[in-house]
């Protein structure tokens, strides 16, 4: 009677560990299911194209530090918007980051809804030409001139724009006026200067 009892005390014992074994082979199953689940849609958030990777930028965070910096976003965003086809989405969300880079006065001046409205006219009417921003050159440091106008910390960078149109390509220049607010430095104005005709073995190796 005690073997008989020992034995079933013995098999009592195996079946337990057997039960724990499925328990835990189970557990470990949901969690790598749950953990393949997480993963697979933290790689669908990672931006992969252009116009995402622009758009994921938290500026509030991440903001350029210089001038030349600042320039050089500004041309990057700009070339995406002109040359790609984007959704009424993304077009909204780059232009906030556009403006993102507005002094509080050039912001005034230009209320979203006109600035939108202006803008997107441009780039159809530049798309309906077949032109294509090829690439773009910021300032290098050493040439941005910095003054003080009126107590406020001045920057005055150039960008050009290396263009390509039906008959040729064009390098187009445009000037910019920045200000230093919270120490950032914002866009205060700026306007198009010149072009002049260009060939591709001219183009800017980027920005």
């Amino acid at each position: 009677m005690a073997e008989e009892k020992k034995k079933k005390g013995t098999g009592g014992l195996a079946a337990f560990i057997f039960v724990m074994c499925l328990v835990v082979v189970g557990g470990l199953g949901i969690y790598y299911q749950i953990m393949k689940k997480q993963h697979m849609r933290t790689q669908s958030n990672i931006p992969t194209t252009e116009t995402e990777k622009l758009i994921a930028k938290d500026l509030s965070v991440g903001y350029p530090e210089t001038p030349t910096e600042v320039m050089k976003l500004w041309g990057r965003i700009n070339q995406c918007m002109y040359n790609s086809n984007l959704s009424d989405e993304e077009y909204t969300a780059l232009l906030k980051q556009l403006r993102a880079m507005y002094s509080a006065e050039l912001l005034e001046a230009n209320k979203e809804d006109a600035h939108s409205a202006k803008l997107k006219s441009e780039i159809t009417e530049f798309q309906n030409e077949k032109n294509k921003i090829v690439s773009y050159s910021a300032d290098a440091g050493r040439t941005v001139q910095y003054k003080t106008v009126d107590g406020k910390k001045c920057a005055y960078a150039r960008i050009s724009y290396f263009i390509g149109k039906k008959n040729g390509y064009v390098k187009m220049f445009q000037d910019y006026i920045l200000v230093q607010e919270d120490s950032k430095w914002k866009i205060l104005g700026f306007q198009e200067t010149e072009q002049e005709p260009a060939t591709l073995d001219k183009a800017d190796s980027g920005s």
